[in-house]
């Protein structure tokens, strides 16, 4: 076959041959059918306080760690206020926009600053690669309100407490150990005869 081509056709087949395993790895690792992520907690449009917790949710796919190379498998990643949409096989960018949960976690706490925000979740194969066809959550939009004075007290006097705490438990006297008094009626042998009798009467 190769005989009855031009070179030209030659060498466009056989480059495009040479790179075909890349231009295959290059759009990731295949999603599993069906895979879903989503939010399970905040709610689209909930006004949440300063530090709050995202609860991740994820169906027909598994969760493992970053470099663990399970089929069916990936990570959760949060994307803060990001635009951009990620196509398949791209790097997920780690910064404080892309954040990564590469030892598998299924929840965090995080702390954005008072105002909007949009959330969305993206999951990672082993090497931080989005999937093929992506797995990404719909977008959500919250709230973040300002934080209430007792939390903002709490926060400012919970550095004091802790060295408080600390300082506590290091003046803090060893508990005594109180042994049993012993009588000399104890120390006598229990082998003798009138042992009993003597400890209980009092006499010697």
């Amino acid at each position: 076959m190769l005989r009855t081509m031009s070179r030209r056709s030659r060498l466009i087949l056989i480059m495009s041959l040479a790179l075909a395993p890349t231009l295959l790895s290059a759009k990731g690792t295949k999603s599993p059918k069906d895979a879903r992520v989503y939010f399970i907690s905040p709610a689209d449009g909930e006004t949440v306080g300063g530090a709050f917790v995202v609860r991740f949710g994820l169906r027909n796919m598994g969760v493992t760690h970053a470099g663990d190379d399970f089929a069916g498998s990936g990570h959760h990643h949060l994307l803060v206020d990001v635009d951009e949409t990620m196509q398949a096989g791209e790097t997920i960018p780690r910064d404080k926009k892309h954040i990564h949960y590469a030892a598998g976690e299924t929840e965090a706490r995080i702390e954005l600053s008072p105002g909007k925000h949009t959330l969305q979740l993206v999951m990672g194969d082993t090497k931080h690669l989005n999937f093929d066809p992506p797995v990404v959550s719909e977008k959500i939009m919250i709230t973040v309100g300002k934080p209430s004075g007792s939390e903002e007290q709490a926060r400012a006097t919970r550095p004091v407490n802790e060295r408080r705490r600390i300082l506590e438990r290091a003046a803090a006297p060893e508990p005594l150990q109180l042994q049993p008094a012993v009588t000399p009626e104890m120390t006598k042998s229990p082998e003798s005869s009138d042992f009993i009798s003597r400890v209980f009467s009092g006499s010697r």
